[in-house]
């Protein structure tokens, strides 16, 4: 196997344990701020640590379009892991997430201001009824908080965020780095 693909095999696989420890752990579940940020640090080290063995070590000629494709190599691997961990970490694992978020939304939408500051935040809601908004916020709502929801928007995000990725770190390593 590709040793890049080994490579987003390894740091999505440290990512998925350590979700999973967390799990068990029961810590900061419903918080995933933290888990987005050790994701995408994660991502970066997987594709900044091949990149530079590969720069390192290869003796071929690279130009900036090998050294991108090097980091999309390990890009991959890594979101379709994570993706899909996701994807079933809230369909099966933890569903209650998505359940207490949307409770949460239900209870915000009792509110008369919160109604007030939706019709206001939107023109095309000033004619609506309380109930119309509700309806559609809870609609919104429950799309956004799907797995399935969850499993696009993290393989859309994860790999546009290794494509920059790749992108910035090759310029790094070509202009201060290795100068070529």
């Amino acid at each position: 196997m590709n040793k890049g693909w080994l490579n987003g095999l390894f740091f999505s696989g440290l990512w998925v344990a350590l979700k999973m420890l967390a799990f068990w752990l029961n810590w900061r579940l419903d918080q995933i701020q933290i888990f987005v940020l050790l994701n995408m640090a994660l991502l970066t080290c997987a594709i900044a640590l091949f990149m530079y063995r590969k720069k390192r070590f290869d003796t071929a000629q690279s130009n900036i379009l090998t050294d991108i494709k090097a980091g999309l190599t390990v890009g991959l691997p890594y979101t379709l892991v994570v993706s899909f961990f996701l994807f079933f970490y809230y369909q099966d694992i933890y569903p209650q997430f998505n359940a207490n978020k949307r409770a949460a939304y239900e209870r915000k939408m009792d509110s008369k201001e919160e109604i007030a500051e939706i019709r206001k935040a939107s023109s095309a809601l000033e004619n609506k009824s309380d109930a119309e908004i509700i309806a559609m916020a809870r609609k919104n709502t429950a799309m956004m908080y799907d797995p399935q929801f969850t499993l696009s928007v993290s393989l859309l995000a994860l790999l546009v965020y290794s494509t920059l990725n790749s992108l910035l770190i090759a310029v790094i390593y070509r202009r201060v780095v290795f100068r070529d």
